[in-house]
C-alpha cells in the first residue's frame, strides 16, 4: 500500500498483515483524493479502508486546524473508530479527539484545541459548532460512516447543516451498508462525482458463519437457552433480546445463575453502556445481553455465538445482528430461538439473506426447567414500577447441585454435539 512508513509501522504493532478485500479496493481510491462511497458489508474491515488513506493524507498537512471530521450515528461507534485512528496516527503524532453526547461538554472543549481529527456523532458536533468551539472551515476530509444507519435515526437535516459547514473543496467519504433513496440523496447534494467501490454490502452476513434454529414456547426460552449455552460449549456470545424489559429481566436471571454477564441497551446511561463494552471486550468468556443497539458495527473481538433469544423481526435485522460473529474470516455460530408462531420467519430470514438455516432439537437441562420466563416478565412488569435502579454489573450467586437433562415432550429427541464443562467463567458469590 503507498502509505508512510509511520502507518506501516503502526499496522504491524497492532499486527495488521494482510488487507481485507474492501480496504484492498477502497484505500487506492481514497488516496487519490476523489470523493468516494464505500459499500461494505459488516464486519469487512471498512473502518480501516477509510482512516489509512486519511491519516495518511493529514499527516502530510500542517497547521493546528481540524483537518477532518468522521461522523458516526452512536456514541460505541465513535469511541471504537477513535481507539483504531488513535492507535494508527500515534507514530505519526497525528491527534485524534473524540466528541459525544452525554458526556462532559466541557472536557471535549479541552480536548479540541490542536485536534488533526475530530469523530463523533452528529448532534455533539453541532454543538460545539454552534457554540464556537469547533471550527471547520479548513477541514480537507469528511466521513459519513454508517450513514444508512445515521439517515434511520433521524440525523439527515443535522447531517445536511455539518456538511454545509465544511469547504466545498473538502474530499467527502460516504460508507453504508445498504443505498436507500436517502442515502443516494446525500450523495447526489454533496458529493462530486463520487466513485463507487462495492464489497457486498448487500450480502451483510459473512460466510464463515453457521447458522441454527430451534423452536420454543415461551415458558421454555430460558432452558432452552442455558442448554444450548451448555451442549455446544458457546464460550464468548452475544444474546439478542427485542426490548430493555426483557435485556433488564434476563441479564438479572443470568447474574443470579452466576454467568459471567454485562447489558447494554439503550435505556442505559451512557457510562453503563461505556463499561459494558469494555468489560465484554476485555474477557475471555461470557455474555453479552444486548438490545439491537449492538447490533450494527461494534467490533469485539473473538465472539463465538450470536444468539437471538428473541427472533429478530426483520430479515435485515437477523443480518445485522449475526455479523457480530464471523468478523475478518474467522469461523462464527448464530443460534435463534423461534416461538411456534415464526415458522414464516424463518423461511424468509433464509429467502433474503441467501443462507441456509439447520433446525436443531435441545435437551432441556433439569437444573434451568422450573424457570418459567413467560411468568417472569409479568412479575417483573407488575414490579418494575417499585422496583431499585437496577445493577447491570452485579456478581451472581453461584447454582448449586450438577445438571440433569431432560427430553421436552414439546421436542424431537435428536443428536447434538458433546460438551464440556466449564465454558463460562462463574462468579462466585462473595
Amino acid at each position: 500500500m503507498d502509505i508512510s512508513e509511520n502507518l506501516k509501522k503502526s499496522l504491524g504493532l497492532m499486527k495488521f498483515t494482510e488487507p481485507t478485500e474492501i480496504q484492498e479496493k477502497a484505500i487506492p481510491v481514497v488516496l487519490t483524493g476523489k470523493d468516494v462511497i464505500i459499500r461494505s458489508k459488516t464486519g469487512s474491515g471498512k473502518t480501516a479502508a477509510y482512516l489509512l488513506p486519511v491519516l495518511n493524507s493529514v499527516e502530510k498537512l500542517k497547521g493546528k486546524s481540524v483537518k477532518a471530521i468522521i461522523i458516526l450515528p452512536t456514541r460505541e461507534l465513535a469511541l471504537q473508530t477513535h481507539r483504531v485512528a488513535s492507535r494508527l496516527g500515534k507514530i505519526s503524532g497525528i491527534k485524534s479527539t473524540i466528541v459525544y453526547g452525554g458526556a462532559s461538554i466541557i472536557r471535549q472543549v479541552e480536548e479540541l484545541p490542536g485536534s488533526d481529527i475530530v469523530i463523533g456523532t452528529p448532534g455533539r458536533i453541532l454543538d460545539l459548532y454552534n457554540q464556537k468551539y469547533l471550527k471547520l472551515d479548513h477541514v480537507k476530509y469528511l466521513v459519513l460512516d454508517e450513514a444508512d444507519l445515521m439517515l434511520d435515526m433521524g440525523f439527515i437535516d443535522d447531517i445536511k447543516k455539518i456538511i454545509s459547514f465544511t469547504p466545498e473543496g473538502r474530499q467527502t467519504i460516504l460508507l453504508s451498508a445498504t443505498l436507500p433513496a436517502e442515502v443516494k440523496t446525500i450523495a447526489n447534494h454533496f458529493m462530486n462525482n463520487p466513485e463507487f467501490v462495492d464489497a457486498g454490502g448487500d450480502e451483510a452476513i459473512p460466510s464463515s458463519i453457521k447458522h441454527l434454529y430451534t423452536v420454543s414456547e415461551k415458558f421454555d426460552k430460558f432452558s432452552t437457552l442455558m442448554s444450548y449455552i451448555h451442549s455446544y460449549n458457546s464460550r464468548k456470545a452475544i444474546v439478542f433480546v427485542k426490548t430493555q424489559r426483557s435485556g433488564d429481566l434476563l441479564n438479572l436471571i443470568l447474574s443470579r445463575s452466576g454467568f459471567n454477564n454485562v447489558l447494554i441497551h439503550g435505556g442505559m446511561k451512557q457510562h453503563a453502556r461505556e463499561r459494558s463494552i469494555a468489560d465484554f471486550r476485555h474477557i475471555d468468556s461470557g455474555i453479552l445481553v444486548a438490545t439491537n443497539v449492538a447490533a450494527r458495527g461494534l467490533d469485539i473481538p473473538n465472539i463465538t455465538d450470536i444468539i437471538n433469544f428473541d427472533a429478530p423481526d426483520s430479515t435485515e435485522t437477523y443480518a445485522h445482528r449475526v455479523g457480530r460473529s464471523g468478523r475478518m474470516g474467522k469461523d462464527g455460530r448464530a443460534m435463534t430461538i423461534f416461538d411456534p408462531s415464526q415458522k414464516s420467519l424463518i423461511q424468509s430470514i433464509q429467502r433474503r439473506n441467501r443462507i441456509k438455516m439447520e433446525k436443531i432439537n435441545i435437551d432441556l437441562e433439569t437444573e434451568y426447567t422450573d424457570i418459567n420466563y413467560g411468568k417472569l416478565i409479568a412479575q417483573f412488569r407488575d414490579n418494575e414500577e417499585n422496583a431499585p435502579e437496577p445493577d447491570y454489573h452485579s456478581r451472581g450467586r453461584r447454582p448449586s447441585g450438577g445438571r440433569e437433562r431432560r427430553s421436552s415432550s414439546r421436542r424431537e429427541t435428536g443428536s447434538r454435539p458433546g460438551r464440556s464443562s466449564g465454558n463460562y467463567r462463574r462468579r462466585e458469590h462473595q
